[in-house]
């Protein structure tokens, strides 16, 4: 067994040598690509020392100082870095000529081969297996990249920045060869190129200055139809750039390829985007709402990276959030511009509860600053991404807005064109705002703590009324919720709250102040209206204005009243989601509380009264139960089959008890489904939650329905007749399963989410339904998309994957060793399904160790290696 060596953030030194220019000559055979860079190197002291440029499969031909070729013992090679001895101390020109073969590279990392195309993917440490190079962000350095190839095989050819020349070689002209340009320094991980048999699609995007920007997109043949709503939701975020940042694009010509084969959703490289497909070919017959909407968000998110993430880099891979997390607030807010700011809180806070919290309990939690790591590819995480959102999402309440975009503004202008650290960017936010950091309203290092620590801070909240003097006293505490650590932490915590009176209406007595919980104890009191008998009701937290849990001692009657009646969305949804997850909890305790749940149903009805056509999004939001990762979080030790078997119990229990409203719903929607998106969504939405209630309550008629939906021109109502019908073992959803399949069995996108429903509905031929999706003619092992639809579809089938004999688990194992030995980043990524296997009831946790042990005493990559470790730990 190899032994992993971690890189640590407390070793860190800069790269001894400055890069500022770089020519990388790319000429592409039948089986095998040649490369040859020219690199300008200066050493940043006198005391030149050993230059060490990384290099990973690649075969290396010779090297040259200046024109002149080195002897073998003035350099070495050991298979993974190239040492050059005594380097010049003044400015040289280093000249490395090598061979690469892209087309046995299954890594999906790097230079390889897709459905007949080449494509790169260097973050974080792919551009070490094209050529020789120190592959680390803080090396920025002026790229021009000439590509030649047979122009049959690549008619297309691309990198990044702007093209300078194209034309066909004079001594070949079966041959041509492109050359591109990119004016702005940028680190390796953000090169790329991409070659092979592409049709254009082109569009334009004036700037407010007047500057004309050439959209382009490049798809396979046939997919062209599918690129319009990708081109839309690119010049809304330029537009939306603009407005609210002020941040211009800065390149003639913006480009995105759609790849097939992609290990990541979308990768920001500087002027050419390179996309998983699943993210850029859509419309409302291919593609969900939900789909839609994503697809917007994530071409926005590598939009917004040209500032946040390409003109401003991470120094080193321990910054990872300061573009990540800066990113994800952007996309975030962007998307909630757009529709609906109260939805889209709710819609990210239970993605945060449901994964990062998870993350942030169980063995592979880590601080948004990691200390050290293995492998950095395993530190793309929810922690990273949605957790670092929630930082930044604190300081701009924290700051208030306008203070927050002069702070952002100086770290552009100070920042631009260099690699900088999570500290300059708070540094700058505070000194933009305040000049200087005495005046900021909180302590600054206390708030760094978040970066820091691992873990999701607890709050524990205690309320005394005091109705004589009208006065509501709320004692607030703070520990970290965390297995790792036991320290007694101070964080920087926002907590917007307003006050209600019950007497009055629902009456506002205090609406969203602040308050900073900056101290362990710290006490807030709270002025009501004189002469009330009845103690108010607090409603704190309100927009989830920090990314903690909490525990209070607010009454059912508080939780039912606020579900009832704030005006805040997050909050209203909060306190439905805390009902039901006390309604489920009990169920699962043997203690059902019947009058509660009669009480939430009738609140229930209530708000189907209200928001039925006023906010029909809204209400589909508050039906939908809590996760099932949140609820396994409510006990010690978790039996998820009887967990998963409850909350479908709840579930059918609303649908029985509100069958009639939920009918007459679904009659009146019909109305609105088919217009075209977004206008209609909510409409959708309710519909969709609806079917799911109705047919798990076993209305003959809706189910039959939704099996005539499965040609509906709308992929949102197709997909929402197949869930409705999934955890029924019943013919329709056999039928209908069997429809879908035939209609789209040739869009590969598609089929994905084919493969996905059929590796997760419960089935009773158990694992050879999974066994034969994965040889099925269609499936593809090298395509992480269809990997992670059977394999994360399996681990979503409950009672087949978590079954008493553990054999699910040993299948899961078996099977991502074979995942590992193709593509080890979906693998360790995968993995991670074992992390919670310690929370488990004995049979359980036993079988599913016994699984993670396999897979560890197997030859499995240093990428996986890490995981498994810090899982069995």
């Amino acid at each position: 067994m190899k032994e992993n060596i971690s890189t640590k953030l407390s070793e860190y030194i800069p790269y001894p040598f400055l890069i500022p220019k770089i020519n990388i000559d790319f000429n592409i055979g039948e089986d095998k690509v040649s490369v040859e860079t020219s690199m300008v190197i200066k050493a940043k002291s006198e005391e030149s020392p050993k230059l060490i440029l990384k290099g990973f499969e690649i075969e290396l031909l010779s090297v040259s100082i200046d024109g002149k070729e080195l002897d073998s013992e003035k350099y070495s090679y050991s298979g993974k870095s190239l040492i050059i001895n005594k380097p010049p101390i003044s400015e040289f020109v280093l000249n490395i000529k090598s061979n690469i073969n892209p087309f046995n590279n299954t890594s999906l990392e790097g230079l390889y081969l897709s459905s007949g195309m080449l494509a790169t993917q260097c973050e974080a440490e792919g551009f070490r297996r094209i050529c020789f190079h120190p592959d680390r962000p803080d090396v920025l350095s002026k790229y021009t990249v000439r590509i030649e190839s047979d122009q049959n095989l690549y008619p297309i050819l691309l990198s990044n920045g702007n093209m300078k020349y194209s034309g066909k070689l004079k001594t070949n002209l079966d041959r041509h060869e492109i050359i591109w340009e990119d004016p702005f320094p940028k680190p390796s991980y953000l090169f790329a190129l991409v070659a092979g048999k592409l049709n254009e699609v082109s569009d334009n995007y004036i700037t407010n200055s007047g500057k004309s920007i050439d959209i382009k997109l490049y798809v396979e043949e046939g997919d062209e139809k599918y690129t319009q709503h990708a081109i839309k939701s690119l010049k809304k975020a330029m537009r939306w750039d603009e407005e609210k940042y002020q941040l211009e694009y800065d390149l003639d010509e913006y480009k995105i390829v759609a790849v097939r084969h992609f290990n990541m959703g979308a990768m920001e490289n500087k002027g050419l985007n390179i996309f998983n497909s699943k993210l850029v070919l859509a419309d409302s017959m291919t593609a969900t709402d939900d789909e839609l909407e994503r697809i917007e968000s994530v071409i926005a998110h590598e939009y917004f990276h040209n500032w946040t993430g390409n003109r401003i880099t991470c120094r080193d891979w321990f910054q990872l959030s300061l573009k990540e997390g800066l990113t994800v607030f952007r996309d975030q807010s962007f998307t909630a511009d757009l529709h609906n700011k109260g939805l889209k809180r709710i819609e990210d806070v239970s993605f945060l509860r449901n994964f990062q919290f998870s993350e942030d309990k169980g063995p592979t939690s880590h601080a948004v600053k990691p200390k050290e790591y293995v492998a950095i590819d395993n530190f793309y995480t929810t922690t990273i991404y949605e957790k670092g959102a929630e930082l930044i999402r604190m300081l701009e309440l924290l700051l208030g807005i306008e203070n927050f975009y002069r702070g952002i503004n100086l770290y552009f202008e100070t920042f631009d064109g260099s690699a900088a650290t999570t500290e300059d960017f708070i540094n700058s936010l505070i000194k933009g705002a305040y000049l200087e950091e005495k005046n900021c309203p909180f302590d600054v290092t206390k708030f760094l703590n978040w970066y820091y620590k691992s873990g999701t801070p607890k709050v524990y909240i205690n309320q005394s009324w005091d109705s004589k003097n009208s006065i509501l006293n709320v004692s607030f505490e703070q520990k970290i919720d965390s297995e790792k650590t036991n320290e007694n932490i101070e964080m920087v915590i926002p907590i917007l709250y307003s006050c209600y009176s019950k007497e009055r209406k629902a009456t506002p007595i205090v609406e969203d102040k602040l308050f900073i919980l900056d101290k362990n104890i710290k006490n807030l009191q709270i002025n009501t209206i004189p002469g009330e008998k009845e103690a108010p009701v607090l409603s704190i937290f309100r927009g989830f204005s920090s990314p903690v849990v909490w525990e209070s001692d607010f009454s059912i009657d508080d939780y039912l009243f606020l579900f009832s009646n704030d005006n805040d969305y997050f909050s209203k949804w909060d306190s439905g989601q805390f009902l039901m997850r006390e309604i489920i909890k009990s169920r699962l305790c043997n203690k059902a509380n019947y009058i509660l749940e009669d009480m939430f149903i009738n609140v229930i009805k209530e708000s189907i009264k209200s928001l039925e056509i006023k906010d029909p999004f809204f209400l589909a939001t508050l039906l939908t139960v809590p996760g099932l990762a949140e609820l396994e979080s409510l006990f010690e030790k978790v039996d998820p089959i009887n967990i998963y078997k409850q909350s479908l119990n709840f579930q059918v229990l609303i649908g029985t008890e509100i069958l009639q409203e939920l009918r007459i719903i679904a009659k009146n929607l019909f109305v609105n489904i088919n217009h075209e998106w977004p206008m209609g969504r909510g409409e959708r939405k309710l519909l969709a939650t609806i079917w799911y209630y109705l047919t798990l309550a076993g209305d003959r008629n809706v189910q039959k329905i939704c099996v005539g939906s499965i040609s509906h021109s709308s992929m949102t109502i197709a997909r929402a007749a197949l869930e409705a019908l999934k955890p029924l073992d019943i013919p329709e959803t056999e039928e209908a399963s069997f429809l879908f399949y035939n209609l789209w069995k040739d869009n590969p996108v598609v089929l994905d989410s084919w493969f996905a429903y059929e590796a997760s509905r419960p089935n009773k031929k158990g694992i050879d339904v999974i066994e034969e999706l994965l040889s099925h003619s269609k499936f593809d092992w090298k395509t992480p998309n269809s990997i992670r639809a059977v394999i994360g579809g399996f681990s979503k089938n409950i009672e087949l994957f978590h079954s008493l004999d553990g054999q699910g688990y040993l299948f899961m194992a078996e099977k991502l060793i074979e995942v590992d030995k193709i593509n080890p980043i979906t693998a360790s990524r995968m993995v991670k399904i074992f992390s919670k296997w310690k929370t488990y009831v004995d049979k359980n946790k036993e079988s599913m160790y016994k699984s993670i042990l396999k897979i560890n005493n197997a030859n499995i990559s240093s990428n996986t290696r890490e995981v498994v470790e810090l899982i069995l730990k």
